[in-house]
């Protein structure tokens, strides 16, 4: 979990926190990361969205206190390279 005080916000703790932790979890082989959000945390999913987070699913009712949530995920694999297509035989 992960959450900045109201009085330490706009100083880039949060995302820092967030880049570190993506690195982290990349180096040890992560094919993709997932977390959750409060569907309201407009702040927080426009930070994870910056990042190249997708909306994944609408959780409804996620938290203990009603509230619904978004999965995110990030991909972390990189793409395959484009085939050389000289190489591909018709």
């Amino acid at each position: 979990m992960l959450a900045v005080s109201k009085d330490y916000r706009k100083r880039k703790i949060g995302s820092t926190l967030v880049l570190m932790a993506i690195e982290a979890m990349k180096s040890a082989g992560a094919d993709e990361i997932v977390l959750e959000t409060e569907y309201t945390n407009q702040s927080a999913i426009a930070l994870y969205q910056q990042m190249g987070f997708i909306k994944d699913k609408r959780l409804y009712r996620y938290y203990l206190n009603g509230v619904d949530a978004f999965r995110l995920k990030l991909l972390c694999k990189p793409e395959l390279p484009a085939l050389n297509p000289s190489l591909v035989h018709a």
